[in-house]
């Protein structure tokens, strides 16, 4: 079977509000195993966009209402040039890039937030595989994050783009998978949904 490629890109348009974002993805973080018994989704599908070539879009689903329960909290610190989570799991230099004037050297937002938007989709994508029955070992989530400046004022804004892989899939089921997924990816619904922001000064 040849391999499928699926392309989606999110862009600082796509953004509706909606209510804060949850996902299946904790479910494996948490327990450490695929749940079970658990009916596969199957949003609506949308209608596909753009010309050949082009990147489709691929919408979010609409779901219920109701509040979330929290289940992890994630927490990292930045100052003096690095960031650094509370456990010492993650510390790392930041440095601007070249392309932004900067020394490069180090890693950057772009990035982590490319890093951990590519491990969360694919965390989704293989739990909602796992549900129907679907192989993905060889799965591949490709992620980049697009810093953009609108006019000379300091107007920026970021866009996203995942490429998702899937050897030896089906095609239609290629595709049903990157709908779900993408449906249900914490992170997804962040950037289509909109996400709860608080800001403290301490």
């Amino acid at each position: 079977m040849s391999e499928e490629i699926w392309r989606f890109t999110h862009l600082p348009g796509d953004r509706a509000p909606g209510p804060d974002y949850s996902g299946p993805g904790v479910e494996a973080e948490l327990t450490g195993r695929m749940p079970e018994g658990r009916p596969a989704e199957r949003p609506e599908r949308p209608e596909r966009r753009g010309r050949p070539g082009r990147p489709e879009r691929f919408e979010q689903p609409e779901r219920g209402g109701g509040s979330y329960d929290d289940l992890y909290t994630a927490r990292a610190s930045s100052a003096l040039g690095k960031v650094a989570s509370d456990d010492g799991m993650l510390d790392v230099r930041i440095k601007a890039p070249g392309e932004l004037g900067g020394p490069g050297g180090a890693t950057n937002p772009e990035q982590l937030l490319a890093a951990a938007y590519a491990s969360c989709f694919h965390n989704s994508l293989t739990l909602v595989a796992g549900r129907q029955g679907v192989p993905t070992s060889d799965a591949t989530v490709d992620t980049s994050v697009t810093l953009r400046k609108r006019g000379t004022a300091d107007d920026y804004t970021i866009a996203t783009d995942l490429t998702v892989r899937l050897p030896g899939v089906e095609p239609e089921a290629a595709r049903r998978l990157v709908e779900q997924a993408h449906g249900e990816c914490p992170y997804s619904r962040a950037f289509m949904q909109g996400a709860e922001v608080h800001v403290h000064l301490a």
